[in-house]
């Protein structure tokens, strides 16, 4: 065959025929296989491959292999070169880079990889695509790289980390292998955060915070063309602790981070600590390095839930880590807004094109992130008109170094633009933050703030926003209680409030919500600007979610749709229903759904016990006894 005259073309045939593909005539050997040395016969591969030039002329492109697998419809190129020098052009440490995301594929007809990867940038318009990279004439020396891209995702492809040829079925049960796949992705995303969190603390010796900064250095590396299609070389943890180190700082100075300085100072000294982390035992476990295997899990998360550009997937995986390496972010003061809540918030507010969103207590930027969403995933909105919203229209205040870094973090993975987020004390910022020209606030302050109250910072939030803005915040209970011990201003912050603003609704939230938490919470939603007068309407919020503790989380029921569509229907209209009605309310009193509403209760002795235990817990907890 003249096109395996090739020294590297032979072996690759070798290994081809030795996975059951093809016999000594290149006849291949399974029915619902197809294999074409350079060109395929296959009508939709020839098309999409006759304008594939690697060289970028328009002219035809022609891979050393072209496997098509007709019972899994899916696609593996091979694109082979005899020296290894020629084998990935990865950039060294010593190389600068200027272009951030290297997708020109400038030297794919130079290189394997790059080769094989250009073909399935081209390919993955119609299939999902396997790409191989071989470099070398020796069998004993040979180098192979193998990457997934799927069909439709602009810039995530996936690092395999396979270097070998395998089996059609080895190949299928990859593909198989999918968390999107699991019935239940919140479960499966918490497994995966499970299984990080624990190898970041046994096998590299990371503090709890800390994890989060690795994690979310390796995801923006990860982003980086050049760094995921060649992390897999890099011959030490060291070497690819810099690398690593490196593309994320480049990556920052090019963003819109306000505090560049404060979250690379942060960054620096744990990402280049992770090159000496490594426990000596884990040597035998892992021996081409521990950073390499986390890097490796990383990418296969990273590629299986950012899949067509799902935002909120990389969102929410980044969140559920966070409750695992954090003990639920207790240890850094802050408490997680689950997203289903941060949802209802944009909701509540009715966010669109011109919300201007602050967020005083930041916190991991969960709401921001919600709202960006909220206009990214609405198809009546242009491109032009949602990239002016998220470098525009989101701002945010967070004081402590650490939680900044983890919200700036947060905000570049999930592409808010030039998001305005300033570290800095809320209460110091106040006038700053008049100036963003906000019409919508949100917030879930710090809880038990030996300083100021949770009412405080609503106040603060709501003194922020322009006239005729909406406010909504979510609080504990016992923080619009009197009889707090640690506040005694509750009732003059409340009066303040409702002087200048009006008291829409109030909404009694799950007493699960924030599991493992005991802290029971309720939803205000305020009008800026008018002072308080006729009726607000109080609810209570069955969001439909279950509790499954030994996974420490809530997932949606199969009613849980449903069940916020009606409430979202019932707060339009401010409805009596089932689990709603409208009252006058004053400064003084509690503003809670339980205790307001008109109804009778039959108590058993096993349900008060409960309560009562329940709170004694919440008391001590939250350090109120």
């Amino acid at each position: 065959m003249a096109d395996l005259e090739k020294v590297t073309d032979m072996i690759v045939f070798s290994l081809l025929q030795a996975r059951g593909y093809v016999n000594g005539s290149f006849e291949k050997m399974d029915k619902d296989i197809d294999i074409w040395a350079k060109k395929s016969t296959n009508a939709m591969i020839a098309e999409i491959l006759s304008k594939a030039s690697k060289r970028k002329t328009g002219n035809a492109g022609y891979p050393e292999y072209i496997i098509y697998d007709r019972k899994e419809n899916f696609v593996i190129v091979i694109e082979d070169k005899k020296d290894i020098k020629k084998h990935n052009s990865k950039v060294t440490l010593e190389q600068k880079v200027d272009n951030e995301d290297f997708f020109n594929f400038e030297k794919a007809d130079e290189y394997a990889v790059d080769g094989a990867l250009w073909y399935a940038m081209n390919l993955k318009k119609e299939f999902n695509v396997i790409a191989i990279g071989v470099s070398g004439n020796r069998t004993d020396s040979l180098l192979i790289d193998t990457y997934i891209w799927n069909r439709g995702v602009e810039k995530e492809f996936h690092n395999l980390n396979v270097h070998d040829i395998l089996s059609i079925k080895e190949y299928r049960k990859l593909l198989e292998d999918k968390p999107e796949q699991k019935q239940n992705k919140a479960i499966a995303m918490n497994e995966s955060a499970k299984e990080l969190n624990e190898f970041l603390r046994n096998y590299l010796g990371v503090i709890e915070y800390e994890r989060l900064y690795v994690l979310g250095s390796i995801l923006l590396a990860l982003e980086d063309y050049n760094f995921r299609k060649g992390y897999t070389w890099y011959e030490s943890d060291k070497e690819l602790a810099t690398v690593i180190w490196d593309t994320v700082k480049r990556k920052i100075d090019g963003s819109g981070i306000v505090e560049k300085e404060v979250v690379k100072n942060e960054l620096k000294s744990t990402l280049l600590s992770l090159g000496d982390a490594r426990k000596e035992g884990v040597k035998e476990i892992y021996p081409k390095g521990a950073l390499l295997e986390l890097t490796n899990r990383v990418d296969r998360v990273l590629y299986d839930y950012h899949k067509n550009g799902e935002i909120d997937i990389i969102s929410a995986f980044f969140n559920v880590f966070l409750s695992y390496s954090t003990s639920g972010g207790s240890d850094l003061g802050i408490v997680l807004t689950p997203f289903h809540i941060t949802r209802l918030f944009c909701d509540l507010a009715q966010i669109d094109l011109h919300s201007k969103v602050v967020d005083i207590c930041a916190g991991t930027g969960g709401f921001l992130t919600a709202a960006w969403k909220k206009i990214k995933n609405d198809k009546k909105y242009s491109e032009e008109e949602k990239e002016y919203f998220k470098n525009n229209n989101l701002y945010g205040v967070e004081k402590d170094k650490s939680i900044y870094t983890i919200v700036s973090l947060n905000m570049f993975l999930n592409k808010e633009g030039n998001s305005h987020i300033y570290k800095g004390d809320c209460f110091a910022l106040a006038e700053n933050a008049k100036e963003f020209g906000c019409n919508v606030g949100f917030i879930n302050p710090p809880y038990s703030d030996s300083v100021y109250s949770e009412i405080g910072f609503v106040e603060l939030m709501l003194d922020v926003l322009l006239p005729a803005s909406v406010g909504v915040a979510i609080l504990p209970i016992n923080a619009i209680s009197a009889r707090t011990k640690k506040h005694n201003t509750v009732l003059e912050i409340k009066r303040r409030i409702l002087k200048k603003n009006k008291l829409l609704a109030s909404i009694q939230t799950p007493v699960n919500l924030f599991y493992p938490k005991g802290t029971e919470t309720i939803i205000l939603v305020f009008e800026t600007g008018t002072e308080n007068c006729g009726k607000t309407w109080f609810a209570k919020f069955d969001d439909g979610y279950e509790l499954i503790k030994h996974q420490k989380t809530r997932t949606p029921s199969c009613e849980a749709g449903k069940k916020y569509d009606d409430f979202i229907k019932a707060y339009r209209k401010k409805s009596d229903t089932e689990f709603s009605f409208k009252k006058e309310i004053k400064y003084n009193e509690q503003w809670v759904y339980t205790l307001l509403a008109d109804r009778d209760y039959e108590i058993m002795d096993f349900d008060l016990q409960e309560t009562v235990n329940e709170y004694i817990s919440y008391l001590f907890m939250n350090h109120y006894v």
